[in-house]
């Protein structure tokens, strides 16, 4: 019974440890590279969402945005392409929404930005 006792003892300790690598490797990655602010713009009848971001790694691949956008009668999700080649410092994207998506929804209520690096959710914000 004590040998039981002790492997479990062992196995909790053991999976406590891996837990705090992953959260810890999980705050590393977090924290180089950040959604500064967003702003949306009315541009010709649609919406363009203008991201500001901030990356603080020598270089930075595997970026992508997500915008998770509600309308007045719809949910939709954009992404952006696949960011690659940044250097450190602050940096500027966008996504456009067309006219016929405001047309036919409606207006952009709410907006919801995630920010993915190497398929790793690393940053959301809600505007």
């Amino acid at each position: 019974m004590a040998k039981i006792h002790s492997l479990y003892k062992r196995a909790v300790i053991i999976a406590v440890v891996i837990s705090a690598f992953f959260l810890y490797l999980q705050d590393s990655i977090a924290e180089t590279v950040s959604i500064k602010s967003a702003m949306k713009v009315h541009v010709m009848g649609g919406y363009v969402i203008l991201i500001n971001y901030e990356t603080r790694d020598k270089w930075t691949d595997g970026l992508l945005f997500k915008v998770h956008c509600r309308f007045d009668d719809g949910k939709f999700t954009f992404t952006s392409s696949s960011l690659n080649n940044i250097e450190r410092g602050w940096h500027k994207t966008q996504i456009a929404i067309s006219d016929v998506i405001k047309k036919r929804y409606g207006s952009l209520r709410e907006y919801e930005i995630e920010l993915y690096r190497n398929g790793m959710l690393v940053d959301k914000r809600e505007y």
